[in-house]
């Protein structure tokens, strides 16, 4: 039986980044990953919604929403999480946010310290490829007098275009921290699947784990961390007897722990693809990405569309109904040089779970047309969720319930999020390309008249889709302290995502990469205490 000083489970945003650090501070540690190591093509940007139902991907899916995602098969939300060493770092769309200076005031009051000192340990870049559309939505943008600059400086409300997590060309994901030469090195064990926290009187000793089919144990002096993401952190929980005491019960589980584990899950909420369409082609052009000239200029220069993920302006505002402008925004909008019609349902027909009557209606018609993606996204939503365990098999894939738009505010908000877009389409930089709605009826809608209030809410409820940014199922407060440490625990802690005691004003993973680093620090001050005794 090998014995650490900690185990951190999960090589994600946060895990692998975790890892090092503890690592550097000449700690014995053990990193496990569920997957494996990327192969080179998985740092090509332009690939990612092509890794996504692939080996690299858990392929989670959602349980059947009752008031939301109808326009996708059996109402079922497809999640990807990344099942591969840098976790959903290898397969996100690379947007480097930072939100929103009021989403961290409470409970990270040093965020913007901590970014700036561990900054050269996290490459972004600007764009380096960037299409007409980019400067043109800008200007329409400006016409509405709002704010353009480099957000992820000033923490507040505006647009820019986005920083990406890229190194030369290639994405950036946290795993390559790992690769760096140090005197100290986590030892990786790849495609070891963690089924248990070993506790003894409440004390976390070690992880139990299962690796090409022999079941092992590890254990750890002086601290587990699980670090596994929003899904797989709340489910090993609840496997050694953490979590809600009934529900643990049902599943002949014994409780160790009565916690709120799995309650609280809170998404990033998009609607709006495809809707816009203009008149002459300004996006990503799909003859130019597969044509030679562009592969030599990735591979050559680390330049051209295939350093792009398609997303090239974000931007947080106040919807009309929020009249307090100094509190934290409630929509983003993400803009992208593309439409999912564009692949002819290739890749993102699946990747987003549409059903075939939805995308033979709606999308397939569009494959000629010049689709531009404005997507208003629901920031702070007040419909929450919950995960739960479906037995005691830890093999088994845990039910997931965000209980989209269970809250009808939150369809309110997002039809402010279109009328947003409606109010760029009239602005003069915009109708030079005749810019205008796709008119065409969403299945399901038929029954309302377009372009009324009626219409937007059942259109909601249709085209309801993932941000790709889930958190909260160990919501700090809840279920781990300031210093991320289990309630009534000793030695077990949980850093990533699900801690997140509110969604951040933007996407996710620059905010998971802090957290991992305001950890570190937390453990390295422990070290020092110790030395100190």
């Amino acid at each position: 039986m090998q014995q650490y000083d900690y185990i951190v489970v999960g090589a994600g945003s946060a895990g692998a980044i975790l890892a090092a650090h503890l690592a550097e501070d000449e700690h014995k540690v053990l990193l496990l990953e569920a997957g494996g190591t990327a192969p080179p093509f998985l740092s090509i940007p332009l690939l990612a919604p092509a890794i996504q139902k692939t080996v690299y991907d858990w392929q989670y899916v959602t349980v059947p929403q009752k008031y939301a995602c109808r326009g996708l098969i059996n109402n079922q939300s497809i999640w990807p999480r990344g099942k591969v060493l840098g976790g959903s770092s290898r397969l996100n769309y690379m947007a480097y946010v930072l939100g929103h200076k009021l989403d961290y005031e409470e409970w990270f009051p040093d965020f913007l310290q901590t970014v700036a000192e561990n900054n050269d340990s996290v490459s972004t870049s600007e764009l380096r490829w960037q299409s007409d559309f980019a400067n043109v939505i800008l200007e329409a943008i400006k016409e509405l007098n709002y704010d353009i600059g480099n957000m992820n400086k000033k923490l507040t409300t505006g647009f820019m275009k986005v920083q990406l997590t890229m190194e030369n060309g290639e994405r950036w994901s946290s795993e390559k921290i790992l690769h760096k030469k140090c005197k100290y090195s986590p030892v990786i064990l790849t495609h070891t699947f963690a089924t248990k926290v070993l506790v003894n009187l409440n004390k976390a000793e070690g992880i139990e784990f299962v690796r090409f089919g022999s079941k092992y144990t590890a254990v750890a002096k002086k601290g587990v961390i699980l670090s596994a993401g929003v899904i797989e952190s709340p489910k090993l929980l609840m496997l050694s007897g953490i979590g809600p005491r009934k529900h643990l019960n049902d599943l002949n589980i014994h409780v160790i722990n009565d916690l709120p584990v799995g309650q609280n899950l809170v998404d990033h909420i998009l609607t709006g693809v495809d809707l816009v369409t203009l008149n002459v082609s300004l996006g990503l052009n799909l003859f130019q990405i597969l044509n030679p000239v562009s592969a030599l200029n990735y591979f050559l220069f680390g330049r051209g569309q295939w350093t792009s993920t398609a997303i090239e302006v974000l931007g947080t505002f106040h919807s009309v109904a929020n009249k307090n402008k100094s509190a934290i925004p409630d929509l983003q909008l993400m803009v992208l040089s593309l439409g999912i019609s564009n692949d002819n349902g290739i890749i993102f027909k699946k990747a987003m779970g549409f059903s075939d009557e939805v995308y033979n209606k709606y999308f397939t018609p569009l494959l000629y047309e010049n689709t531009i993606i404005i997507a208003p996204i629901l920031l702070h939503p007040k419909s929450s969720g919950e995960l739960r365990l479906r037995s005691n098999n830890p093999f088994d894939k845990p039910l997931i319930d965000p209980q989209y738009l269970s809250n009808e505010d939150d369809i309110e908000t997002l039809v402010e999020g279109l009328y947003f877009v409606k109010d760029l389409l009239e602005t003069n930089a915009l109708r030079a390309y005749s810019a205008s709605l796709n008119k065409k009826s969403f299945p399901g809608c038929e029954n309302e008249t377009f372009d009324t209030r009626e219409y937007w809410r059942c259109y909601m409820r249709h085209l309801t889709l993932t941000a790709y940014h889930p958190a909260g199922t160990c919501r700090m407060g809840d279920v781990v302290d300031t210093s991320f440490k289990v309630h009534n625990m000793t030695n077990l802690y949980v850093v990533d995502a699900s801690v997140l005691p509110l969604l951040p004003s933007g996407n996710i993973n620059a905010a998971v990469i802090a957290l991992a680093q305001k950890a570190s620090r937390i453990f390295r001050n422990e070290k020092i205490k110790e030395k100190e005794v």
